[in-house]
Formats: C-alpha cells, structure tokens, sequence
C-alpha cells in the first residue's frame, strides 16, 4: 500500500491547483483545501496540518508534524523546505488580556491579529521554529532550530 495519494486521488481532494510530482502523505490533514496551490515537485509528510490560503512552489518538503495556518495567507516560494515540528501561524490571538483568546468565543470579544507570511526562494525553517504572522524570510535565509 502506498503511503501517498495517487495521482487519481490526488485529483479528488480538491485542491485549487498542483502541479507534477507531488507527493502528499494520506496521514496529512488539510482544511480549506480549495484555497491551497501546490507546486511541481512538492512532498508533504505525515501528520502535516495546512488550513487557509496557501501558495507552495516547486521543490518544496514540509516534513512530518508541520503545520502551516494560512488565515492571513502563506506562500513557499522554489527550493524552501520546513523542517519537522515546525509551526507557521499568519494568524493570532492579541495575549494582551483586553481580549478572549479561542475559536469557540464570538469574534467579538476577540482580538485576531495576522498578516501574510512569505518564504522567498531557498529558505529552509528549522526543526521546531515558529515563523509568525507579517514575516518574510528573504532569499536563501534558515531559521534555526527552536526558534
């Protein structure tokens, strides 16, 4: 049994667009999948968490127990690579103490803030690093582990 979807299944998820060679783990989870564009030559592993607006180039990994939450978007250009257990949050809560923090609470007593988080080529995110929301992580850049 292959551990990833097949070319036909592939077709059946539902994602806006993907490209040749994509590799995608059956074990990854994906909400808001009509919003999410993958490139050529992609692999995504198990356990892998993407919601929201995502853009992923060409010859990109996101490696096992990544997760990436697009609400404010995400875009992965060529030749970047997540590392394991590593988290990219374009959304979240303002910790202040003004606000309720959780997605069951009425946005109302809410205080969501976010912006777009943007991977130029070559840039590798370490094992266990967070890239919070408005980063961009220039041309050929790495985020060191547990950052």
């Amino acid at each position: 049994m292959n551990s990833f979807y097949t070319e036909d299944e592939l077709k059946e998820l539902g994602l806006k667009k993907y490209g040749k060679n994509v590799l995608i783990s059956k074990k990854a989870s994906f909400y808001g999948i009509q919003n999410i564009s993958i490139g050529n030559n992609v692999r995504i592993d198990d356990f892998c968490l993407l919601t929201g607006d995502i853009t992923i180039g060409n010859y990109v990994h996101i490696s096992a127990y990544s997760a990436l939450y697009g609400s404010f978007g995400i875009i992965i250009n060529d030749f970047c690579g997540v590392s394991p257990h590593s988290i990219l949050l374009s959304a979240t809560d303002d910790f202040s103490g003004d606000y309720m923090i959780s997605p069951i609470v009425s946005s109302k007593y809410t205080n969501i803030m976010g912006g777009k988080i943007i991977l130029e080529k070559f840039v590798q995110i370490g094992t266990h690093s967070t890239v919070m929301p408005n980063v961009t992580c220039k041309e050929g850049s790495v985020c060191g582990a547990y950052t």
